[in-house]
């Protein structure tokens, strides 16, 4: 199949909306850090447990009250730092407490909010700052409470999360697209279906409205496809259908788009072409389809042509190409018909005899 350009891409769901969603990014760090207050907070008042620093926890309740109500009207760079912020108050709290506690897993929170949001970049930027954070954290520690391993401990867990949120993350989006993908094309040819015809088709518009250039459009349809399956089977009417397409993909120039529009009616959107080239496209295609198509069973087709400079719409093109195939159809078949100039352009059967 003729394949869209470089610069149209098909826009897919996936991680990335829910990753540029401020208002999620704020409040999702809200909880992280009301969360990490409220832990810092009932651990001192819990009888036995040390003492606890009040400073790292009074930070991250006024940084809950400013991302509540600032949160989702600041830039995504300004929302960034939350999570070497994050990890600069444990570390601190971590610092400020004596023995060796278990507060160190708090790191995997900013860590996870990071990599979710930021991807691969993020996942790098906060694993070297809780790397760093937390080697200046055993260095304020006494001796006895800050040997390496507990660095080796800290710094394998988070890259084991941050590792295990990026392939989740990124196999969610490689499952998403491949849906997108097959949303959009048909199954049984491989070309694009009647949704992902019209929505790059509208790029295409777009495209010629703003160059002030040509799209054209040609439509074809197999004469007496019922026939095919009537008489040889629904199997090799497939087969007929793959073949046709096969035709048309290897046509199309890599600016085209093809599609199945349903049934045994195909459809072509030519960019920076005008009716003469598209009718010239047709003729190629359909003789190339009657041309020995063995062991399949011979069949013809016919095709409608239309064309115009920054069209209106790419529905009234596909509706002037519809007209004139079947103009084609009832004018007897296997020929080659165009919407603004049928005297001069319409192909009779014996020219392709």
């Amino acid at each position: 199949m003729g394949a869209a350009r470089a610069d149209i891409a098909c826009v897919s769901p996936s991680l990335h909306s829910l990753r540029g969603n401020r208002a999620l990014m704020a409040y999702t760090a809200a909880a992280m850090y009301g969360g990490a207050a409220f832990d810092g907070a009932i651990e001192g008042l819990i009888p036995g447990d040390p003492s606890f620093a009040i400073a790292p926890v009074i930070a991250a309740g006024v940084v809950v009250t400013l991302l509540v109500a600032f949160g989702p009207r600041l830039p995504r760079w300004a929302l960034a730092p939350l999570g070497p912020i994050g990890v600069l108050l444990i570390a601190s709290a971590l610092a400020a407490t004596p023995g060796a506690g278990d507060g160190a897993i708090l790191y995997v929170w900013p860590v996870l909010w990071s990599v979710f949001f930021f991807g691969g970049r993020g996942a790098v930027a906060i694993l070297a700052c809780v790397g760093a954070a937390h080697a200046a954290t055993l260095l304020l520690l006494p001796e006895a409470s800050s040997y390496p391993g507990r660095w080796v401990d800290v710094m394998v867990s988070v890259c084991v999360v941050a590792a295990v949120i990026l392939r989740l993350a990124n196999r969610n989006d490689e499952l998403l697209a491949k849906l997108a993908d097959e949303a959009r094309t048909d199954a049984l040819t491989g070309l694009l279906n009647r949704r992902g015809f019209d929505e790059r088709a509208a790029l295409e518009l777009a495209r010629a409205r703003r160059e002030l250039t040509s799209i054209a459009i040609v439509a074809f349809d197999i004469d007496y496809f019922k026939r095919v399956n009537d008489e040889w089977g629904h199997e090799i009417g497939d087969r007929v259908l793959v073949r046709v397409s096969e035709v048309l993909a290897s046509q199309s120039r890599e600016i085209d788009l093809v599609a199945r529009f349903g049934g045994e009616e195909f459809v072509v959107l030519l960019p920076e072409a005008d009716t003469e080239i598209a009718y010239k496209f047709a003729e190629r295609v359909r003789a190339l389809v009657a041309h020995d198509p063995e062991p399949l069973p011979p069949v013809r087709a016919s095709a409608g042509v239309t064309a115009g400079v920054a069209p209106a719409s790419i529905e009234a093109l596909v509706h002037g190409a519809d007209t004139a195939l079947y103009s084609a159809k009832r004018s007897g078949r296997d020929r080659t018909v165009c919407a603004d100039v049928p005297h001069r352009l319409t192909t009779e059967p014996s020219l392709l005899a």
